[in-house]
């Protein structure tokens, strides 16, 4: 047996089981995202059988190592490859989700493998350098999608702090991952600035866009396109979990506008409201 080839074959695998489950539980808040990650899917799964395939041509398992040990290789996958899949979006959750769930695989992977069959030291070995490796990538991760934002698209946060008048209007939105704005509804008036401030009191990222029902349809086939690497308008701010930002916007005409969220799934999910635009009351 060979075990690193063995670990590699099972994360292989099991990741391409997830990417395909993901597709398959997410397409339709992905759109055509979902397809390449069901391709993805199924092409490392067979990268994984194949690897497996040469690593333990015998293999034989007892329903204790299935279920008792699978558990473990299940939960410590799921975390891994959950982990890789969300790091744009939840990158701060994802440099330890990816780490600790390596690390369970790994430790399921010698249970049930590798357990009386290999020396404990080349387990020691690889573990440790494996693990150092996706330690360092996760970090890594983390500092660049830190800097450069979640998913590749990055935001616009408006008018500076200072230009605001003392007396402005105020609107406040809190957003959590309910995927819902709160309040979902709210008047504005033509030609009054307003100071927008969105309150995120999610753990994943969240924003605001405004525009009219048009604008907001383009805008989300716009984001559900393949290569779509970002999106620079005015009229959007996005807040990290447990921060917030602030827009000032003045509505020129009167009228039903919307707001929505386009991190990945939100606006699918539901997060959307809507703004009605009176002309100024005298």
């Amino acid at each position: 047996m060979n075990f690193p080839i063995s670990h590699i074959a099972s994360l292989c695998k099991y990741t391409g089981i997830s990417f395909t489950a993901g597709a398959i539980t997410h397409g339709f808040f992905s759109g055509e995202r979902a397809i390449w990650t069901a391709v993805f899917g199924v092409a490392i799964y067979l990268v994984g059988g194949t690897l497996e395939k040469i690593a333990n041509p015998d293999k034989d398992h007892s329903w204790t190592d299935v279920l008792a040990i699978g558990i473990v290789a299940s939960i410590g996958l799921g975390l891994f490859t959950g982990g890789l899949q969300h790091f744009p979006d939840s990158p701060t959750r994802s440099s330890w989700v990816v780490p600790v769930g390596f690390a369970m695989s790994l430790l399921a992977m010698y249970l049930m493998e590798g357990k009386g069959k290999i020396k404990i030291k080349e387990v020691l070995i690889y573990g440790g350098i494996s693990l150092s490796l996706v330690i360092a990538a996760s970090v890594y991760a983390l500092s660049y999608f830190s800097e450069h934002g979640g998913d590749g698209h990055s935001h616009d946060h408006g008018t500076p702090a200072q230009v605001i008048a003392p007396a402005m209007k105020e609107v406040r939105i809190e957003v959590d991952d309910t995927m819902r704005f709160a309040p979902t509804k709210w008047e504005a008036q033509v030609g009054e600035p307003i100071r927008i401030i969105l309150v995120n009191k999610g753990k994943v990222d969240h924003e605001l866009v405004i525009g009219t029902e048009k604008e907001i349809i383009a805008h989300a086939k716009e984001m559900a396109s393949p290569g779509t690497k970002g999106h620079h308008h005015a009229n959007e701010i996005s807040a990290k979990p447990g921060q917030q930002a602030e827009l000032v916007w003045t509505f020129k005409k009167p009228g039903q506008y919307a707001m929505a969220c386009f991190e990945p799934g939100h606006y699918e999910a539901g997060m959307k409201g809507v703004i009605n635009v009176v002309n100024q009351k005298r």
